[in-house]
């Protein structure tokens, strides 16, 4: 009975050592099988079928058949190449219809105010008048009301006729503007000057000045597929013909030409606002002779044009 015992211990200690010993199983990925000849088939376009066919035929001594299958196959390639062209042209002419048609009745995501400010003679004036075809006007164009409004459908291309003429006198600035629908965006162009103001006690405080070019656009959406534009130009510039003097020092005055306005208009349309004045708006020294000349009238346009943005 003993002996049982003891052949039992003894080979449930071996058990337990042989456990305790074992080195843990690693468990591996499954191996990839080798990709059968029947899938890479699967994978082989209709030339790679027919390449391998010619060189079957080829090693199989049908040199002829062989040669037309290759015949064949350089037939069906260009074919191909020809197919891949056309529709690769089609694709760019939809691609182009597409931005057209979404220009024309589509909401631009962003758009582009090609803004002008301009001088002409009252003659030059007169010509543009003539040769610009009027859309709509909150005031009578043909009326000398100043500053008169109007919107035109071919302005940018007259001024470019009279500016090849020479007829255009000063083009103060041409700024282009990006903005979003109903996001306003301002040009500014020109510097500051400094003006003296007494303090008292003999003390001088300094105060700068703005001055040159500012355009503000703000172009809105409507549901009609028409834009509501705010268009604010300004036009400043010191004016030495009305100096003061303080402290000894001669102090410029500021001679601004401002306008607000907003009009409904559609893509592609100008917004052009028109001044009249006597004198340039960067006026020369003056002398005994030239007070005593008749001054010419100067027509100013503030133009602004705002466009799709692609």
């Amino acid at each position: 009975m003993l002996a049982r015992y003891t052949s039992f211990f003894a080979l449930s200690l071996y058990l337990a050592t042989v456990s305790q010993g074992a080195e843990p199983q690693v468990h591996r990925q499954p191996q990839k099988l080798p990709q059968s000849a029947h899938e890479k088939s699967r994978n082989l376009s209709a030339l790679d079928h027919i390449r391998v066919a010619t060189e079957q035929l080829e090693a199989a001594g049908l040199a002829e058949d062989a040669v037309k299958l290759r015949e064949f196959s350089e037939q069906l390639n260009k074919r191909v190449i020809r197919e891949r062209a056309e529709l690769s042209r089609q694709i760019t002419e939809l691609q182009k219809q597409s931005k057209q048609l979404k220009r024309l009745t589509g909401r631009p995501d962003k758009i582009l105010c090609r803004c002008c400010f301009l001088e002409l003679s009252s003659k030059a004036a007169a010509e543009f008048a003539a040769a610009v075809e009027l859309v709509s006007s909150p005031t009578d164009p043909q009326n000398h009301t100043n500053p008169a409004v109007s919107v035109y459908k071919n302005a940018e291309e007259v001024i470019q006729q009279l500016k090849k003429s020479g007829k255009v006198k000063v083009v103060h600035a041409s700024p282009h503007i990006i903005t979003a629908p109903g996001q306003p965006a301002t040009f500014k162009s020109g510097g500051e000057f400094p003006i003296l103001i007494p303090a008292g006690g003999n003390q001088t405080s300094v105060e700068w000045k703005p001055f040159g070019i500012i355009c503000k656009v703000e172009p809105r959406l409507l549901d009609t597929g028409k834009i509501q534009l705010k268009f604010n130009p300004e036009i400043s510039y010191r004016d030495f013909t009305n100096a003061v003097k303080v402290n000894g020092l001669t102090v410029p005055g500021l001679t601004v030409r401002r306008v607000n306005t907003q009009a409904e208009m559609n893509l592609g349309e100008t917004l052009v606002i028109r001044t009249v004045s006597s004198t340039r708006s960067e006026p020369e020294a003056v002398n005994a002779e030239s007070d005593a000349a008749p001054l010419e009238k100067i027509v100013t346009l503030f133009m602004v044009t705002p466009v799709a943005f692609d």
